[in-house]
């Protein structure tokens, strides 16, 4: 059980000993959580580090940790990605969060056809940036290690190229017969992509588009979900048919 307490830094290679945490963190640990010198606390850096520290001193604008020891931790299996159209702001952060939470190995947003939001040209690293901050707050909330990719792009076609290969691709679609359950247990073991369309749904030519990539159709039952619920029922789906006791 990790601490309370908990923090991030943006560093590759956590290591014991101090630590200086930015004006950002330092505010929120000592201001909106209370944590005061003396207590325990968890250092995360989303690569799968995470350092136990105690809270040496807290001035102005910074904190100042001592990292007691330093563990390393496997990434979630099995690797998930979920692919998914644009969706307007609000349900867009929703996602994040709840993706973040479930141990979501990757994120890609696809610019579809359908998409009701896209990233315009020359915005993509400030909005990157600023998703990223709602991630973190993710991370810290759910103690999870591990901070997933976060990518763009620009049309299915596209995402495909970009994808790592999978054992296993589905599409949600509400038309489908197979189950998700069903699929994934026949699937062999490996990298799972999960993929949902915006609110409009895939086109048809991006679904013979995924369905020639080897994608199968699942249906996740007969309600007519939001695009974010579909995503992270898909999610959590894998996660419990997968899951080791």
């Amino acid at each position: 059980m990790w601490p309370a307490y908990r923090c991030f830094v943006d560093t590759p290679d956590l290591r014991a000993g101090s630590l200086t945490l930015d004006q950002a963190e330092s505010l929120h640990l000592v201001k909106v959580r209370r944590a005061g010198p003396g207590e325990e606390v968890a250092v995360l850096n989303g690569h799968g580090q995470v350092g136990v520290a105690r809270l040496v001193s807290a001035g102005k604008r910074d904190v100042v940790l001592e990292v007691e020891r330093v563990e390393t931790l496997p990434p979630p299996v099995p690797e998930i990605t979920l692919a998914i159209g644009g969706l307007k702001q609000a349900a867009w952060d929703e996602l994040l969060r709840h993706a973040v939470e479930l141990g979501v190995n990757r994120i890609v947003r696809v610019q579809s056809d359908h998409a009701v939001a896209d990233v315009q040209a020359g915005k993509e690293e400030a909005k990157l940036s600023r998703w990223r901050e709602k991630m973190v707050q993710a991370l810290k909330q759910s103690a999870n290690p591990w901070m997933p990719e976060l990518v763009i792009a620009d049309s299915v076609g596209r995402a495909l190229e970009r994808l790592p290969a999978a054992n296993l691709q589905v599409v949600g679609a509400f038309s489908a017969t197979a189950t998700i359950r069903t699929e994934v247990n026949q699937a062999p073991p490996g990298a799972i992509t999960l993929w949902v369309g915006p609110e409009g749904d895939f086109s048809d030519s991006e679904l013979s588009r995924l369905r020639e990539a080897g994608a199968r159709l699942v249906s996740l039952g007969p309600r007519i979900l939001r695009a974010e619920t579909a995503a992270l029922a898909m999610v959590a789906a894998v996660r419990l048919v997968l899951c080791k006791p």
